[in-house]
């Protein structure tokens, strides 16, 4: 097959992807427009009206995430947005980008569909430089601005020349998108003529739905008031909205260095979103939507029959883990990773020594440590270090999607959760493993937006503090009580010496001088203490520290 012959092939391919530029109506563009886009898709959205309206001439916005976790329908929601011939949902008309865009500004390539994995080593990103300048030369408007979509970008395996090649092929004025399974191959901000490129956005993880999400997506139990309570919800966490924004307050009071909002700021509008904004029914709505939201987990299923969403999320989770995570890592066994990943499950939350994970695995301590920051590059598996001691020599793993617990579990651990329905059995200890990651998955979720990154842990003489944001001193320690789980929280809280930390300065062994201080002990839990509702006050005070009781889905609604 001739050179020439063989790029006419991938033009004609990138024509049939890109229906748009003939067709007035596209299946797979009407398919997301009636999909309920995710917040992730907002933030994306807003990001490049932001460099829109600031006159930024060229842009590379990177996406990463899971095989299957919804980077493709972010980007036809993308598309469909961005298009003057479709209709996108009512949040994004106050965002001047929408509708502004002719069919012929937008290129979409879906590397992995189009077959560029079967060229030789550095012919693909030849073949792909060809189909951007067809684009260039024959299809976009000269004048106007060019809106390029890589889909699976890892497919090329891009080194720092390829990356070069791909810079220099994108006309300067040209919001490029990259999609990929890992953050590291998606960063071209690092490469001799970055400097081509007026902003770069990312590697941005997309993760798997939070609570908030589904709730948005899905709805809740009550449809009577799923439209009202939807609307309210979507006020609380928008800063962008008119009326309160409650979530918004708590997260930047949470923050260790916020002047502008304090702790006690966040701990009131706790309060108020609890007791004030949301009424009986609300809350009663919210934590039946919280129990729901551990059956189902973070995907969004397109299946109505539960064994296919099944088959379907597990087969993507090990076909991410076994292809994508083990190439990008170079392990040599993949199994293990799915080994390591079936200890998590089964062993959600327990402290673990890395001496029986490598005896269980018959890998050394070194190689673990590599499996485990390849499974966390791919947030599939996150770690959890103990707060107060300065050498690791345990850990606490957990599986960021609880659909993977369930998948990952032995059925009669998992018995009454194999299907996302409600069953007549209760299963409460494991219904307790899913709370437990659930937490830890929005905890560092609620780390992010405080900029404190990391969740620890730590054993008191009166039990265990399952979550703890720490920086620079201001210390978050969280205690999980979920039934059957309900010893006496509060002492176990009151108990937590904020001192006990021990934290190294970055990439070194010396202790940093650190003045510990933990404002308030917080406990998540599923039902609140009788004296708590009576007073009208999620705060109260034991031995002399202020304790703040959050009910479960309130602490997932602000993460």
């Amino acid at each position: 097959m001739s050179e020439v012959n063989h790029g006419e092939d991938f033009i004609a391919d990138a024509e049939q992807h890109n229906e748009w530029w003939s067709e007035d109506f596209s299946p797979k563009l009407d398919k997301v427009t009636r999909l309920t886009p995710r917040s992730d898709f907002y933030q994306v959205l807003k990001t490049i009206d932001e460099h829109h309206k600031s006159d930024a001439e060229s842009l590379v916005y990177s996406i990463y995430g899971q095989t299957g976790i919804g980077k493709t329908t972010v980007l036809y929601q993308l598309i469909a947005a961005l298009l003057e011939t479709t209709s996108f949902p009512e949040r994004s008309t106050d965002i001047d980008i929408v509708s502004s865009v002719s069919p012929r500004q937008i290129l979409y390539i879906p590397l992995e569909d189009s077959l560029y994995h079967l060229e030789r080593p550095g012919d693909g990103i030849q073949r792909l430089t060809q189909v951007i300048d067809y684009f260039q030369s024959r299809i976009a408007p000269r004048e106007e601005r060019k809106y390029v979509l890589f889909d699976d970008i890892n497919t090329l395996e891009l080194d720092d020349e390829a990356k070069s090649t791909l810079i220099e092929a994108l006309d300067s004025e040209t919001y490029a998108f990259l999609t990929g399974v890992v953050p590291q191959p998606l960063k071209l901000n690092d490469v001799h003529n970055a400097e081509e490129i007026s902003k770069f956005e990312g590697p941005t993880p997309l993760l798997p739905m939070k609570f908030i999400d589904t709730l948005e997506t899905q709805g809740v139990r009550n449809s009577e008031v799923e439209s009202e309570l939807a609307k309210k919800l979507e006020g609380f966490q928008s800063k962008d909205l008119s009326g309160p924004s409650p979530i918004k307050i708590v997260r930047e009071g949470l923050k260790p260095v916020e002047p502008e909002v304090t702790i006690d700021d966040a701990v009131n509008s706790l309060n108020e979103l609890y007791f004030e904004h949301l009424d009986t029914a609300e809350r009663d709505d919210l934590n039946a939507a919280a129990r729901d939201y551990l059956r189902k987990g973070g995907v969004l299923h397109q299946s109505g029959k539960p064994s296919i969403r099944n088959e379907l999320t597990k087969s993507h989770f090990l076909l991410f883990l076994y292809k994508e995570l083990a190439k990008y890592g170079s392990v040599q066994k993949p199994e293990n990773l799915h080994r390591i990943s079936s200890i998590a499950a089964s062993r959600a939350g327990e402290e673990l020594r890395y001496t029986d994970i490598s005896d269980q695995i018959g890998v050394d301590r070194r190689t673990i440590d590599e499996y485990l920051d390849v499974l966390d590059d791919g947030i599939a598996v996150s770690e959890s270090h103990d707060y107060s001691l300065r050498r690791y020599r345990r850990t606490r793993l957990y599986l960021r999607n609880p659909r993977h617990l369930v998948l990952l579990s032995q059925r009669q651990e998992h018995y009454g959760f194999e299907n996302d329905e409600q069953q007549n059995t209760l299963n409460h200890e494991f219904e307790y493993k899913l709370a437990r990651t659930v937490a830890f998955d929005h905890a560092k979720r609620l780390a992010y937006y405080t900029r404190t990154y990391d969740v620890e842990y730590t054993e008191t003489s009166s039990g265990l503090i399952d979550y703890i944001l720490q920086r620079d001193g201001t210390v978050l320690p969280f205690v999980l009580s979920f039934y059957p789980y309900t010893e006496d929280i509060a002492q176990i809280a009151t108990s937590f010496d904020p001192d006990t930390g021990q934290h190294t300065k970055n990439g070194t062994e010396e202790l940093e001088n650190i003045e510990y201080d933990a404002p308030y002990r917080f406990i998540i839990t599923d039902s609140l203490p009788t004296h708590i509702t009576e007073s009208n006050n999620l705060v109260t005070e034991k031995d002399g520290v202020k304790i703040c009781y959050l009910p479960y889905w309130l602490f997932l609604l602000i993460c």
